[in-house]
């Protein structure tokens, strides 16, 4: 014998194309929060050290401004220069030309 089940009522507001509620701001389409956010506020200190490692690929101890650079150029090939000195000059704060550990993880957290 088969039960009925009564659904729930839609949802208010506007649905896209799925049927389901079009996100408000603020919100991810899933609902769940941004991996980024997740990993970024999961990352130890070792998994940190890890990453800068990657990017320091000459062991210095730290990254060249111009490397780390042509990194964010790679990742968004649309960043102005005006865009990349300011990102730069945001996160070498000592404005030494590098970027240390210290200001590798104020980014990274």
């Amino acid at each position: 014998m088969a039960t009925m089940v009564e659904m729930p009522p839609a949802a208010p507001g506007p649905t896209g194309t799925n049927g389901l509620p079009n996100p408000q701001a603020g919100e991810y389409p899933s609902g769940l929060p941004s991996v980024n956010d997740e990993l970024m506020a999961e990352l130890t200190h070792d998994e940190l050290k890890a990453a800068f490692r990657i990017f320091d690929d000459t062991g210095e101890g730290f990254i060249r401004v111009l490397t780390f650079r042509n990194i964010l150029k790679e990742i968004d090939e649309e960043f102005t220069d005006e865009e990349l000195d300011g990102i730069i000059s945001d996160i070498d704060a000592d404005g030494s030309g590098t970027i240390d550990f210290d200001e590798f993880c104020k980014i990274m957290t």
